[in-house]
């Protein structure tokens, strides 16, 4: 259930539940008045008795029974009774205020902000700058709002289109992997190594290319991706969407590290 349907449902049974409050504050009055009210037998019930009665029916007389007369109501009644409503409303108010306010603050909470961040697509800059800046040293561009990793694809286009990862990924267009620093093992949040010039994840020593694509560890397969596009020069992530990483396997680039690894865990 999507976070905008359960705020609706909240809204929903937060004003079905200030209804019918206020449908119970205005028939309880009514409702107590008829019970203390006296009522009176009809006028065929009376006769009947009477005719019952010794003496027989020569001796009976018809009765007028009268029709019941509203009780009157005394000046304490009237300021009671105006006393009652206007509590009833006081309460009836507050409430509908409470409630409003509770619907709102539930939206608010509920409801996804999709202004930016995870979730959505980023706007990372000029896709030029970020190639040099990234070729330079062959470090990753880390984005911490999206939660990846930006590197420049390292292999034979045609070759990467034949991946289904990064054919969605769209790193044969762009030249750009944006992979989630999420690791696919057990989900630990997956660091850089400069020396190997992998992804080195602490926990269970799971170990990815700079492409993103699994070389050792526990992992089941390469990093998850985002598609990346590049939109009047600036390179765009969309983050709303995960990708499944490439297989075990998959080698465009670096079957082996380029330096001294920065995790040495095994699993266990």
């Amino acid at each position: 259930m999507s976070p905008g349907v359960l705020a609706l449902l909240v809204v929903i049974a937060s004003v079905a539940a200030w209804a019918a409050f206020m449908a119970y504050t205005a028939l309880a009055p009514k409702l107590r008045r008829h019970d203390m009210g006296v009522v009176l037998p009809e006028k065929e019930e009376v006769l009947a008795a009477s005719k019952a009665a010794p003496g027989g029916p020569d001796y009976v007389r018809e009765i007028n029974v009268p029709e019941p007369r509203p009780r009157r109501r005394g000046a304490e009644d009237v300021k009671d009774v105006s006393r009652r409503k206007l509590l009833n409303r006081f309460m009836g108010a507050s409430l509908l205020v409470g409630l409003g306010q509770f619907g709102l603050a539930s939206l608010d909470f509920l409801y996804p902000r999709l202004r930016g961040g995870f979730g959505t697509k980023i706007t990372i800059g000029n896709a030029e700058e970020i190639r040099n800046e990234i070729a330079a040293n062959r470090d990753p561009k880390f984005i911490p709002d999206g939660r990846f990793f930006v590197t420049v694809f390292e292999g034979d286009p045609a070759e990467a289109n034949k991946i289904p990862a990064y054919r969605a990924s769209n790193a044969g267009a762009t030249g750009f992997v944006a992979s989630y620093r999420k690791c696919v093992h057990l989900g630990c949040s997956v660091p850089w190594c400069p020396s190997a010039k992998w992804f080195e994840c602490p926990c269970h020593g799971s170990k990815y290319s700079i492409n993103g694509e699994y070389r050792d560890g526990p992992a089941p397969r390469s990093l998850d991706q985002f598609r990346t596009e590049i939109v009047d020069g600036q390179l765009i992530v969309d983050t709303s969407l995960i990708i499944e990483g490439a297989p075990r396997g998959t080698i465009t680039s670096q079957p082996q590290p380029e330096g001294i690894h920065c995790v040495d865990v095994r699993e266990g």
